[in-house]
């Protein structure tokens, strides 16, 4: 159930302004900003069952079954949107060994299943977000680099994600970074479209854009849309996603390459 970025129809504030032309550096966010695999597979365990309020975060936590973790760590590396990780669900999801086999399985999955999924997966997420704050914000990690890299960007950057808005924005918040994020688009599955929105509100050519993304497809379908992109070799991938990029000559970033990112354009 693919989702479309949420657009903004106000005009360009004072720091578009300011920075309109230079350039623009979109990121992903789980996967490239910040590290949740655990917070992810816990809605993920919540979306299908029943999410007792009486119990702590931390007693949700531990009551996932470690096998469902292992399981969901599999999917999360194909997964591009929260709709796919229903297919941790699937029995059998273990046996997923292409991004072939994963996109059958989660094709095969009745869509009302996959809408109430998504409503109860958003539903966990939104409750811990705010009614348990400090558990949920210590589900998220960011990556090493990333705080200095959105302070010192020197270009407006945008956050384009398969996450939501407001969990988004609470992260950046957590660590200061409100300011350093000039727009977010939550719940995107359509990549290219927001990555042109946001040149197209600033007056920056395609060209002049970096896009930075831990899913191949992302990488390659932004790419085809003329701006300079890059898959991020820290987040979630595997070994075919490794020889399509090699076939197709996308150059991975390492973690430690993230900060002259901007330096090499």
């Amino acid at each position: 159930m693919d989702r479309h970025p949420k657009t903004r129809a106000e005009p360009p504030g004072p720091e578009v302004g300011r920075e309109q032309g230079r350039g623009l550096l979109a990121l992903d966010f789980d996967g490239v900003v910040c590290d949740a695999l655990d917070e992810c597979a816990l809605i993920t365990w919540l979306g299908e069952q029943t999410h007792d309020r009486a119990l702590p975060g931390p007693g949700q936590l531990a009551r996932v079954p470690e096998e469902f973790t292992a399981r969901f760590r599999k999917v999360r590396d194909y997964a591009r949107v929260l709709d796919h990780f229903l297919v941790a669900h699937h029995p059998e999801a273990d046996a997923i060994g292409s991004q072939a086999e994963f996109d059958r399985l989660y094709a095969s999955l009745p869509l009302s299943r996959v809408r109430r999924f998504v409503a109860a997966a958003s539903a966990a997420r939104d409750w811990f977000r705010e009614s348990e704050p400090e558990f949920w914000l210590g589900l998220h990690t960011l990556y090493p680099g990333v705080s200095g890299l959105l302070r010192r960007a020197g270009v407006p950057v945008v956050i384009v994600t398969a996450k939501d808005e407001p969990s988004v924005r609470a992260i950046l918040a957590r660590h200061g970074l409100e300011s350093a994020v000039a727009e977010v688009y939550g719940e995107c599955a359509a990549k290219p479209e927001a990555v042109r929105e946001a040149c197209a509100r600033r007056g920056v050519p395609l060209e002049a854009a970096t896009f930075v993304d831990d899913n191949l497809t992302n990488v390659r379908r932004v790419s085809a849309a003329g701006v300079r992109a890059r898959w991020a070799l820290w987040g979630y991938q595997t070994p075919e996603h490794r020889a399509e990029a090699a076939q197709f000559g996308i150059t991975g970033l390492e973690l430690t390459g993230l900060a002259g990112l901007l330096l090499t354009h």
